[in-house]
């Protein structure tokens, strides 16, 4: 009998150890995976991929949900830092630094700082989307001397089913 009790408990090690390896990925998914932008000043997430609800490559506008507006605003003028900025990161992986701006400031950082702009604003209309930001580059295009920091943005859009026109 006490063999049997030995032989069943290893069993039950065993399989437990087993399902725990095999589903390790589904269990405990990396806090790096998906889009992150992560402010440089003090690490802190300022949005993720549950924030994101579109991403459209022709205006350059991410729709946000409204908990993730909410977080910008309360924010206040520390969102719009020049000196520490962000950093964009999918799966890790540091794509574009940048900083935030309003549609009233003048000032657009150096290469090879993007600026997204919160809230977003459509033009001509100059009408304000406070639950959208906006990748601001000249003339509203992708940095054209970029191409892989774009083509990983894209993708990673494409994969996740959040890309329109």
């Amino acid at each position: 009998m006490k063999r049997w009790v030995w032989t069943g408990l290893a069993l039950v090690i065993l399989v437990s150890i087993s399902a725990l390896w095999l589903f390790r990925g589904h269990v405990a998914q990396s806090p790096e995976n998906g889009i992150r932008i992560v402010s440089l000043e003090n690490n802190a997430l300022i949005i993720s991929d549950v924030d994101i609800l579109s991403y459209n490559w022709t205006s350059q506008e991410i729709t946000i949900a409204d908990e993730a507006s909410d977080r910008l605003e309360g924010m206040g003028d520390s969102l719009y830092s020049f000196s520490s900025g962000f950093v964009i990161r999918i799966n890790g992986e540091e794509v574009y630094r940048g900083v935030f701006r309003a549609a009233y400031m003048s000032a657009i950082p150096e290469y090879p700082r993007i600026s997204i702009l919160f809230p977003s604003m459509l033009f001509p209309s100059e009408t304000e989307n406070r639950n959208a930001i906006r990748i601001f580059c000249p003339w509203f295009e992708p940095p054209s001397d970029q191409p892989e920091e774009n083509a990983i943005l894209f993708d990673y859009f494409v994969d996740v089913n959040k890309l329109s026109y």
